[in-house]
C-alpha cells in the first residue's frame, strides 16, 4: 500500500523539493495527495484526502505549523516537520520522538525519516506523541519536560527529573531511573546530545551521563560517584579534577 502524504508548506519551492525527491527515490512508495500552503488549505485537504503523513513546515505567515495539531483531538496521520531555522522549538520536537527535516533537506536524512515512518506504522504505537509536543513546547523552561525514547517495540516516555544516569551499552542506551531501568535504541551520543541541554545532566565519563542531583557523594580514591540510588559511576579524570567536578554539579 502507497503512504498518502500531503506537503504544506508557504514557499513553492520547498513543495516541488519534496515532491521531487520523492518521486525520485520512493516512487512506489509515497503518493503526494496534495500540496498546500497554509494550515487552512491543510485542514481542508486533510479531510478530504486522509492522509497517512503530512509534511508539516513549521514557520508560515498567518499560522505556523504547530497550529494545525490544535484542530485535532486525536491525530489520525504523522508528521515529518520542516524548517530552514533549528531553534528552541527543535528541541520540543526531539524529546517528543517526532521526526523533522532541516531544510535544504538532505536525501540520506529524508530516507531516514522515512524509515522511522514505517517503523511507527509497523509497531502500531498507540502514544501521543503530538500532546507530548505540545507539552513540552509549554514547558520549555520548567525543568518538567517529558522524553519519548523510541525501543525495539514502540516508545516509552520518561519524565527527565526522575532520569537518575544513563549509561552507553553499544548501539544502545540504558536510562536508569527512580523506578527501574529503560532500554532505548537511540545511542548513548543521541541521548547525550537530547539531555545536556539540561543544565542538571553531565557526561562525566565516556559511557555515562549522570543527574547531577542525585550525586550522594564523590570517592577520590576510586574516583567515582555514588549516586542516591546506590550506583557508583566512574568519573574520567581527563574531563574533571575534583574542583572542576564540585563545581559542575554544585552550580
Amino acid at each position: 500500500m502507497k503512504i498518502k502524504a500531503i506537503i504544506v508548506d508557504d514557499e513553492s519551492r520547498g513543495r516541488s523539493l519534496l515532491k521531487n525527491i520523492c518521486s525520485r527515490y520512493f516512487p512506489d512508495k509515497i503518493e503526494i495527495v496534495d500540496e498546500c500552503n497554509s494550515v487552512a488549505t491543510a485542514l481542508i485537504s486533510i479531510k478530504k484526502n486522509a492522509p497517512n503523513l503530512v509534511f508539516l513546515d513549521i514557520q508560515m505567515p498567518d499560522k505556523n505549523g504547530f497550529e494545525l495539531l490544535t484542530h485535532f483531538e486525536i491525530i489520525p496521520f504523522e508528521i515529518i516537520f520542516t524548517t530552514a531555522h533549528k531553534e528552541y522549538a527543535i528541541e520540543a520536537i526531539r524529546k517528543s520522538a517526532l521526526d523533522y527535516l532541516v531544510k535544504p533537506i538532505d536525501v540520506q536524512d529524508f530516507k531516514t525519516a522515512i524509515g522511522r515512518f514505517e517503523s511507527v506504522l509497523e509497531n502500531k504505537t498507540n502514544l501521543n506523541r503530538y500532546e507530548l509536543l505540545t507539552e513540552n513546547l509549554s514547558h520549555q523552561t520548567s525543568g518538567k519536560q517529558r522524553i519519548a525514547f523510541p525501543t525495539k517495540t514502540g516508545f516509552e516516555v520518561i519524565h527527565v527529573n526522575k532520569i537518575i544516569f544513563c549509561k552507553s551499552d553499544g548501539s544502545y542506551t540504558i536510562i536508569y531511573t527512580k523506578e527501574s531501568q529503560h532500554h532505548t535504541s537511540k545511542s548513548f551520543k543521541e541521548i547525550c546530545e537530547l539531555l545536556q541541554s539540561e543544565i542538571k545532566f553531565l557526561k562525566v565519563h565516556r559511557s555515562y551521563l549522570i543527574n547531577a542531583e542525585y550525586v550522594k557523594n564523590f570517592k577520590s580514591d576510586d574516583y567515582v560517584l555514588e549516586m542516591t540510588s546506590g550506583h557508583e559511576i566512574p568519573v574520567s579524570d581527563k574531563s574533571f579534577n575534583k574542583k572542576e567536578l564540585i563545581d559542575a554539579i554544585t552550580k
